[in-house]
């Protein structure tokens, strides 16, 4: 098939990855093009050249007036700057005649909408909860126009849509080494650094457990870094900042259990599966696809009920800590593998793509 893959224009699909979302885009599209499959991409400045057969990198948001400067409704500059990527890339797509199915990845409405008006049906992937320009955008989508969610969870939010394939994120266990584990004990927190995501729930079960704790991932929010995390740090709970999936790999390998302490529901929960592959035990609240990334035999689920004081929270997690911290790691990175090898989700993906491009594909 000749596949155009839309990613995300925040950030760019260059290692260390910003997210689970920017991580996947670039392995399906790795996973396509192994399989013969012909990629035009269109992503975020910064993306290596080398991913597709074709790069088509979003234009920046061109300079505006000091008049339209001065409108007192103008929308916020990202709102501008989507906009501006999204038109581009939808304009540049109606004009070929060339593709058989469009792979949309971003988190914007203008694909969706305007899919009438492309020149191949869209298979959109819900990586995130519904946005009310998203609902939007599907409203007014094609018929041809098809969905993949990447867990069932997230699937049962989108309750506009009639129909959702479920495809749950895959991870390459080859580059996620089995680790040693550590001896004392130590814990590690992994993801970006904002409230949704609360790592300062992590630091709290540290606390409770009397652990060293290491927190890794960039801080998408510096002032929820400054406010809540920082007066948080000592010597026995660092940062180690956005670390390469090498070094990522070496820390996760290197500690006794994983925590994983949502504030949302989460899409899925990719980092269950790759701390589980270096044979971390994953300790996980449990919002969202999060149940769903912790196979079982790699960790330990927290219930999180609504009505829960977060105190009650803390309590389950850190005595699911102490259960985690015994299993055998080998079987702990077998299960993950099982569960979520990068292979069947690409698999997965080329099948919903080569359904809504009519199945006539030579390359299989």
């Amino acid at each position: 098939m000749r596949i155009a893959v839309l990613a995300t224009n925040r950030n760019c699909l260059a290692r260390p990855y910003a997210g689970g979302m920017e991580s996947i885009t670039a392995e399906l599209v790795t996973g396509f093009r192994a399989r013969g499959h012909y990629v035009a991409l269109h992503a975020a400045a910064g993306t290596p050249d080398t991913l597709a057969d074709e790069l088509f990198t979003y234009p920046p948001l061109p300079p505006l007036s000091e008049v339209a400067l001065r409108d007192a409704q103008i929308p916020e500059a990202w709102f501008l700057a989507d906009h501006h990527a999204f038109t581009a890339s939808c304009a540049m797509l109606a004009a070929r005649s060339d593709l058989d199915v469009i792979a949309n990845h971003t988190l914007h409405h203008l694909p969706m909408s305007l899919s009438g008006a492309l020149p191949a049906p869209v298979v959109t992937t819900l990586h995130t909860p519904p946005f009310p320009w998203m609902e939007l955008g599907a409203a007014l989508a094609a018929p041809t126009a098809r969905y993949v969610a990447v867990s069932r969870a997230l699937a049962a939010q989108w309750t506009t849509l009639r129909e959702v394939a479920v495809v749950p994120n895959g991870v390459d266990p080859s580059v996620w080494p089995l680790g040693p584990g550590s001896p004392d004990g130590d814990l590690v927190w992994v993801g970006r650094l904002a409230p949704e995501k609360a790592p300062h729930r992590a630091v709290q079960v540290a606390r409770r457990l009397g652990r060293r704790l290491v927190l890794v991932g960039p801080p998408s929010d510096q002032g929820y870094v400054r406010r809540v995390l920082e007066p948080l740090l000592d010597e026995r709970v660092t940062m180690a900042g956005h670390l390469d999936r090498r070094e990522l790999a070496r820390v996760v390998g290197a500690s006794a259990v994983a925590l994983v302490t949502p504030d949302w529901d989460e899409p899925f929960g990719l980092v269950c599966v790759e701390q589980a592959l270096c044979g971390t035990p994953v300790v996980a609240l449990g919002r969202g696809g999060v149940s769903e990334a912790v196979a079982d035999g790699a960790g330990v689920v927290v219930p999180d009920h609504s009505d829960a004081v977060d105190a009650d929270r803390l309590e389950a997690l850190a005595a699911a800590v102490t259960v985690a911290e015994r299993l055998d790691r080998a079987l702990v990175r077998r299960a993950a593998a099982e569960a979520a090898g990068l292979d069947a989700c690409v698999e997965a993906h080329l099948a919903v793509l080569r359904a809504a491009s009519g199945g006539s594909d030579p390359t299989g």
